[in-house]
This record gives C-alpha cells, structure tokens and sequence, in this order.
C-alpha cells in the first residue's frame, strides 16, 4: 500500500468514526459509502453498521416507547443502555425483536435507572429486558420478575443462580437451655457455600439465613426438613461444625447443647423460570 493509499485509508477511518458517533437513522448507509473500495474498511464499516444498528433498535424498542413514563435520569438509557442492552438482545432474529410489554418494561427500567452502578442487579435487569424482547422467550419473562430482582441485595444477586439450580443443603440450628431443657430455633437458615473458584475455603456472610427467607417470601425457594439424613448424602454437612456461626452458637455457655437440624434447599417452580428468564440467559 503506498502512502498515499494509507493515508486515504486513514481519513476514511476517521470519517467512519464519526459517522458512528452520530447513530442517525443513514449510518449504516454512510459507512458503506465511506468504505468503498477498500475490504478491510468495508468490514470494519459493515461491523460498526450493525452495531449502531443494534443500538437504534435498542432505543425505539425499548427505550422510546417508556421514556415519557419513567420520570427518572435519562442520562444512562441515553448513552450507556443502548450499547448494553444491544449486546443482549444482537443475537435475536429481526422478525423476533418484540416490544416487551409495559407492565414488565417499565418497572425493569426504573430498577435499572436505579441500580445501574450495581453490576450484578443490572445484569439481571437487562436479562429480563432481553428475555421479554424475544418472541421466542418472552412467555417466560413473568411481570413480578423485575419487582423481585428490586427486592434483591447485591450479595443475593450473586449467589441465588447457584441456589436456583443446585439443590443446597441447609440447616437449622438449635439449641437447649441448661436447666429447663427447653430448646430454642437460633438460625433458622444456615447454609454453607464454597468459593471453589478461589481459595476454596468456606464462605460466610450473616445475612444469610435472612436470605434465604427472602427468597422463600418472594416464592423463589422451599425448603424441606428432615428428609435427607441417611445413607451417603450427609456428607453435604460436612460444613456445619466449621462454619463460623454455628462455631460461635455451640461456644454459648446459656446452652447446654447445640445441634442442628438438617433440610435441603431447592428451587421452586416459579424460581426455576425466574432463573431461565433472568440468570441463565
């Protein structure tokens, strides 16, 4: 290539950008015209095309038509959502990008003009957008989906996709006074998790058992008592005498004894299509 045609090459580059910048209704047909003559540019051009095309069906699919009715910073949905949630929703056929309806819309994207610096919220907010935006899926994108995922802590966000589809082992700890005999429920809900991505060592946080009676309130989980103490599965409780919790527990000097009962955690019904149209997309 001569310098001369690097040059040109180089100015057509910088008029590509541009063009991409203004995401007008023509940009796809400018980039091509900018790109003409030149393959490497006219790939890079179809490429850039298709993603501000993506973007432009994020804004008058999802955006446009519930601006008016969020009444909450636009800032995000204006610059920062279109690119996002166009990654989500690229690979859904053309004839299949729906308008998701608006008593699912609308509340999704107020908990994303709320919680867009929480990753992990925002990324369940954008699954249901996408879920609710294919014709394929859509049946399974439930309105209460996003007023759960607005009653969800960071923290919960990042472990309920392994709860709602690995059944967990959790426990009840209880313990008996030292004169009377009468026993007490001390932790309804403990449960071990390991971060075997890491150090593999178990991981504590206290609100857990708080958690998991959110998730039962809000119909994602059940959880049974008692069923699962014989034969080998009681390994899976393995964990219970080194947590730390029921460590502190069975040191208390008011407690003469300090057992615990087992049960399993799994998901419910409800909680496996919350999981389909909101996790594992």
């Amino acid at each position: 290539m001569t310098g001369g045609e690097m040059f040109a090459v180089g100015k057509a580059a910088e008029a590509v950008g541009k063009a991409a910048l203004a995401e007008d209704g023509q940009t796809k047909d400018v980039l091509l015209r900018i790109a003409e003559g030149t393959p490497e540019m006219t790939a890079a051009a179809r490429s850039m095309a298709a993603r501000a095309a993506v973007r432009e069906r994020v804004k008058l699919k999802l955006y446009q038509p519930f601006a008016r009715m969020l009444g909450v910073s636009m800032a995000y949905f204006e610059d920062t959502f279109p690119h996002e949630m166009g990654a989500k929703i690229a690979d859904i056929p053309d004839e299949n990008l729906i308008t998701p309806p608006a008593s699912l819309a609308v509340p999704a994207l107020q908990g994303l003009s709320y919680t867009f610096e929480e990753p992990d919220l925002k990324e369940l907010y954008l699954n249901l957008l996408a879920t609710a935006s294919d014709s394929r899926q859509a049946r399974l994108a439930h309105p209460a989906f996003a007023d759960i995922v607005k009653q969800l802590s960071p923290a919960e966000a990042k472990v309920l996709p392994f709860v709602l589809v690995v059944p967990t082992s959790v426990v009840r700890v209880v313990g008996e006074l030292d004169t009377s005999g009468i026993s007490h429920v001390l932790i309804s809900h403990l449960f071990g998790r390991h971060d075997l991505m890491a150090t593999g060592k178990l991981e504590e946080d206290q609100q857990e058992p708080m958690w998991v009676d959110n998730w039962r309130r809000l119909g994602l989980v059940s959880v049974r008592w008692g069923e699962l103490q014989k034969g080998d599965l009681t390994y899976r409780y393995d964990w219970v005498q080194t947590h730390p919790e029921y460590v502190r527990l069975a040191s208390l000097p008011s407690f003469t004894k300090v057992y615990f009962d087992k049960g399993q955690m799994e998901s419910t019904e409800f909680g496996y299509v919350f999981s389909r149209a909101v996790i594992s997309r």
